[in-house]
């Protein structure tokens, strides 16, 4: 037989052509359902160069696996089943990319925030510290027992021989000062 006759004849016959490894019979399924299958795909993926993959990939399994079809009522819908598999998997494969490389971004900017919030809170330390070094002497230094070496008022009054009312007040000049010094 030749391909030219072949075309006439029905998908099952052809299949059970292929069975048999016949080339011509697998030339005109390829002819048959290619262009189809083409246009399936690429409406469902929108790549055409994977389409055409993807295409490849279906009809080199077909062949490859035509002693073993035995279980395919329809070729038509087997065909269409492969391409649509190949398909999902893509179209999987394309999200897990996407996702990666989300995460990949997410990763490089949540550094960069990272780096730029240490960044701000160096320079505000910066700031605070130089300001601090400005307050007058006793102030300074009830301030410093306070936030630096986290004594309570009563034990800075102790330490420093002078009433808690005035460590609260010290503190509380402080940070007034501070606050109207950096705008916080």
């Amino acid at each position: 037989m030749n391909g030219v006759h072949l075309q006439q004849y029905a998908d099952d016959i052809l299949l059970n052509l292929l069975k048999e490894d016949n080339r011509e019979a697998f030339d005109v399924i390829y002819m048959r359902y290619w262009e189809q299958l083409y246009f399936y795909l690429v409406k469902a993926i929108r790549d055409t160069a994977e389409a055409e993959d993807i295409l490849q990939e279906v009809f080199v399994s077909l062949w490859k696996r035509r002693g073993n079809l035995h279980h395919i009522d329809s070729l038509y819908t087997y065909l269409y089943s492969c391409v649509r598999y190949g398909g999902f998997r893509y179209i999987r494969q394309e999200m897990k990319k996407d996702r990666f490389h989300q995460s990949w971004q997410a990763l490089f900017t949540d550094r960069e925030e990272l780096l730029e919030r240490q960044l701000a809170a160096n320079e505000l330390a910066l700031l605070v510290n130089r300001e601090i070094d400005n307050l007058p002497l006793k102030m300074r230094e009830v301030f410093l027992l306070s936030r630096k070496e986290d004594l309570s008022y009563k034990e800075i009054a102790h330490k420093l021989n002078i009433s808690d009312k005035t460590v609260k007040k010290q503190i509380s000049n402080a940070l007034k000062y501070l606050h109207l010094k950096l705008n916080v």
